[in-house]
């Protein structure tokens, strides 16, 4: 059998994409041993690349230079890694066709379920057709039984068709030692008292401002604490409310950072506050308990599903006192915080890559065999 996963281009692929992709074509052939499994993405195609801007180099890769690649492949199943892909879907050739959908925001926005920035016409008109191609699939993949629940209920594609099969915890992801943790504190967060972090892009369905709301209700009781995010500068809605709050001076937005500073920097903070709307499967929280960093977050969408019993859960998103209370529990009770370490660390087990890479296998072997 010959399967051929297929990703999102280098230059426009979300961060979880893009490592969904890099993992699964990495790891997933020695577990499908008696199969040839292959990868590829728009960009990496041998055509020759345009001398054109970036951006518009980007543009012609993805949307004129790939779809005629995509006519010429030849393979017994397909899995194309991202709903937003799904349009690759229509330019293929025989074979069966896997989809792993990780959320439907886009969808569920544009049709007034989530109430988030409008989408777009064109985003919307591509949203359309990759929603006609998941319908057409022969199986999918979902991260959460929360996404696989909207995909039934709200696309009417059958349970039968639908497998669970949950993100897999990065390896590169475990807790610093007390030396390693030492000198990351000095390093990120000035060895500030207390260290709250938030870790995540300005996206509406993230909440950021909520985060931000929560912290600053719980500085007026700890003032010695400070927060500090990843993902960029505040938006506009953000920088107003830094304006006007008590705790403007104690909140630092930092850019993107790489793997090995994301572990020092979730390893060595008190707690990760993730108020999202909503979430298809909810990385941060995950990758926050593997380095030993207590978390606070809300329930919305697969977070329960996610975070367990392991930790502090808040169901309403926008109850930021409730939010400030749990991470002032947090920050100040000590056999909570290693009570939440201990929960986190068994929690992550779950999500141990050899588990769900033979979950995987076996669902390629189920597409292939016509279920």
């Amino acid at each position: 059998m010959k399967a051929l996963l297929l990703g999102p281009h280098p230059a426009n692929g979300s961060i979880s994409t893009v490592n969904y992709f890099n993992f699964h074509a990495s790891r997933l052939p020695s577990s499908l041993p008696n199969w040839e499994v292959l990868s590829a993405r728009p960009g990496d195609t041998k055509r020759e690349r345009p001398r054109t801007a970036s951006r518009a180099r980007t543009r012609l890769e993805n949307f004129v230079i790939w779809p005629l690649h995509l006519t010429q492949v030849r393979a017994d199943l397909v899995h194309i890694i991202d709903q937003g892909l799904v349009w690759y879907s229509a330019f293929l050739g025989r074979g069966r066709r896997l989809i792993t959908v990780h959320d439907l925001i886009s969808y569920m926005t544009g049709q007034g379920m989530l109430n988030l920035s409008a989408v777009p016409l064109r985003r919307r008109l591509l949203i359309s057709e990759c929603i006609r191609q998941i319908k057409r699939s022969h199986h999918i993949v979902c991260v959460s039984e929360c996404t696989a629940n909207h995909v039934l209920s709200l696309l009417g594609i059958p349970a039968s068709r639908i497998t669970i099969v949950p993100n897999v915890l990065p390896e590169d992801l475990f807790p610093l030692s007390t030396v390693e943790r030492r000198a990351a504190r000095r390093k990120w967060f000035n060895d500030a008292e207390h260290a709250v972090i938030h870790v995540g892009k300005a996206s509406p369905y993230k909440n950021r401002i909520g985060a931000l709301r929560a912290f600053d209700q719980m500085f007026r009781a700890m003032p010695t604490a400070r927060m500090f995010l990843v993902h960029g500068k505040p938006d506009h809605e953000e920088s107003a409310f830094l304006n006007e709050c008590a705790s403007g001076n104690a909140i630092k937005f930092l850019p993107a950072i790489t793997r090995s500073e994301l572990r020092e920097f979730y390893g060595a903070a008190d707690a990760l506050i993730f108020p999202s709307l909503y979430e298809g499967f909810g990385w941060p929280p995950l990758e926050a308990m593997a380095c030993g960093c207590p978390v606070v977050c809300t329930t919305r969408g697969s977070l329960k599903e996610v975070v367990g019993d392991a930790a502090l859960t808040v169901d309403d998103p926008h109850d930021h006192a409730s939010l400030a209370n749990a991470l002032q529990q947090v920050l100040q009770e000590n056999g909570l915080i290693r009570d939440l370490r201990a929960r986190g660390f068994d929690r992550v087990k779950l999500f141990a890559p050899e588990k769900l890479l033979g979950q995987m296998a076996d669902v390629y072997r189920l597409t292939c065999n016509g279920n």
